[in-house]
């Protein structure tokens, strides 16, 4: 077996393992995968100090504009997520987290390095660096370009 045939194998058990369930428990209710896929985009970009609208959103997800516009508005009413008129194009959203929502993506965030923490205990602290930047560049290289539509084949 060739070392991408390998690749592959351990790309799809790892999906099995870090998909978004249909739905999650948070303080009491259950909030839909989607939800939480919406409140991380918004996080990540604002942690890069840029705006997060529904097309950054859809970009993200690797959607559609119009389900990240539907995937955005379960969140809005969710109360993770919060849109307010974007300050450079009125014909925009800028979309936040919530208070709830920043609870939200620190307890996820909290539960996946938890995993991971475990998955890992008898790792090297350099060989979990090591990995950390193989991986990092490696899901950059896979991003797709801005505006390239995402195919699922």
């Amino acid at each position: 077996m060739s070392d991408l045939e390998r690749l592959d194998r351990a790309l799809l058990r790892l999906r099995r393992v870090w998909d978004a369930p249909a739905g999650i428990e948070h303080e009491g209710r259950t909030v839909e995968g989607s939800t939480l896929l919406v409140s991380l985009a918004v996080e990540e970009h604002g942690r890069a100090g840029a705006d997060a609208g529904v097309t950054e959103v859809a970009g993200t997800l690797g959607v559609t504009h119009s389900t990240a516009s539907r995937l955005v508005g379960r969140a809005v009413a969710a109360g993770m997520v919060a849109r307010r008129p974007h300050t450079g194009d009125p014909r925009r959203v800028a979309l936040s987290l919530t208070a709830d929502g920043e609870r939200l993506v620190a307890a996820s965030r909290a539960f996946r390095t938890a995993r991971l923490r475990g998955a890992l205990d008898s790792w090297p602290e350099d060989e979990i660096g090591t990995l950390a930047d193989l991986l990092t560049r490696f899901a950059e290289a896979m991003a797709p370009a801005p505006g390239a539509r995402v195919s699922r084949g």
